[in-house]
Formats: structure tokens, C-alpha cells, sequence
């Protein structure tokens, strides 16, 4: 059974991942994740492992959901599930962009947006990769949830929050962005902010799962 946390709940992925699969099955052998029978959608797929999970109220109700970090052979996944008499039904599943190896969802925060509307920030790390450059990135998706019903789940890619880059020639750089809400129009509803220094893009929720960005 996972935590219980009404408004805020914030995990670690207590995995790494490569183009490997042995480190994965160890962990799976150990109990840190679940290697579960496919459903019908994902038996295309030669692995199917899972992080438990975590429960949070996403409508409100007092009747968490359940949503659980799925890797499916050089995918992963984001799913969510309603418990209704005791049975498990997946009601939103999100797919992550991989960059590189050892991705991983690594942290989420479920906030309020406006009076109508909530937000469930997700913090990615889309890999590392060596090819002829060093580069690893992590990035902010979103999902949304309006008026308290989870028919209106949607999905959101923001922008990378992370970078670091090292070139063949030996240029190297680290940036770290803050991310947070602020609701710059008072219009009582936040914006989605990713800031270094001096530069910020602003994402505004229109509703209905639907984002406008302008940078500055």
C-alpha cells in the first residue's frame, strides 16, 4: 500500500536504468519493483517493470488514485489507476521522451492551479548520453486535472530544467533552472515558470489540458 499525502507527495525512483536490463531484473528480484502479467496493450513489449504504487487524491475526493514509473522495454511511462470495488483500472497513461540511459521520474508535486483546476508537476530525468558529445538533460511535463474529474487528465512536455554538457573540444556547462507557479495576471490562475537568470519561460493554462509559452 502507498503513502497516503493529500496534497503534496514528493518520491524517489529507486532505480537506475541502461540499455542493460540486468540491473532492472535485480531489482525486481529484490521487491523494489514489480515485474506484473502485461495487460492486453502491453504485450508487444518483452519486459514490463513498474516502481509500487503511490497513491494521491487527484480529484479530491478523499479516494486516492494510484499511479505508478513504468518501464516497458526502452520506454517509460507515467500510468494512472481508479480503485473501484477493490478492482485496478488504469484511467491515464503518459509516454516520456528519452534522450539517453538511466532515465528516470525522479520527483512529482501535486499543486493547486487555480480554483478549477490542479497540477501534477513531473520532474524527468531524460538520460545521459556519450556519443560524441557528453549531454544530459532533465525535464518538467504536467498533467492537469479541471474541475475535479479525472475524464480531463492531459499531458504536458514543458521545457528541459536541467542540462549539462561537455563538447569534443572541452566546453563544458551546467544549468540549473528553477521551476515553480506564480500567478503573474491575477487572473487567479498560475503560470508554469522555468527561470535561469535572467531568462524565463512562462507557460499559461488555458484549460482543458491546452498550454500558451511566450519567453522572455
Amino acid at each position: 500500500m502507498g503513502k497516503f499525502i493529500l496534497l503534496l507527495f514528493l518520491f524517489l525512483v529507486p532505480w537506475k536504468g541502461s540499455p542493460q536490463d540486468e540491473r532492472y531484473f535485480r531489482q525486481i528480484f529484490s521487491g523494489e519493483l514489480s515485474r506484473e502479467k502485461a495487460g492486453a496493450d502491453d504485450k508487444k513489449y518483452s519486459y514490463f517493470i513498474h516502481t509500487p504504487y503511490y497513491e494521491v487524491d487527484l480529484n479530491r475526493d478523499k479516494t486516492p488514485e494510484e499511479l505508478i514509473f513504468v518501464k516497458k522495454d526502452s520506454e517509460d511511462w507515467i500510468e494512472i489507476f481508479e480503485k473501484k470495488a477493490g478492482e485496478r483500472k488504469k484511467i491515464f497513461s503518459y509516454r516520456f521522451e528519452t534522450k539517453g540511459y538511466d532515465s528516470e521520474l525522479y520527483r512529482i508535486e501535486l499543486k493547486t492551479l487555480s480554483p478549477s483546476a490542479s497540477i501534477l508537476i513531473l520532474y524527468y530525468y531524460e538520460g545521459l548520453s556519450k556519443y560524441t558529445e557528453m549531454q544530459s538533460t532533465s525535464r518538467v511535463y504536467a498533467i492537469t486535472i479541471d474541475h475535479n474529474d479525472l475524464k480531463t487528465l492531459s499531458g504536458f512536455k514543458g521545457p528541459a530544467f536541467f542540462e549539462e554538457y561537455r563538447s569534443l573540444k572541452g566546453h563544458y556547462h551546467l544549468r540549473n533552472y528553477q521551476v515553480y507557479l506564480q500567478d503573474l495576471n491575477d487572473d487567479d490562475i498560475k503560470e508554469l515558470i522555468v527561470k535561469f537568470h535572467l531568462t524565463s519561460q512562462v507557460f499559461m493554462y488555458e484549460g482543458h489540458g491546452k498550454w500558451k509559452t511566450f519567453a522572455n
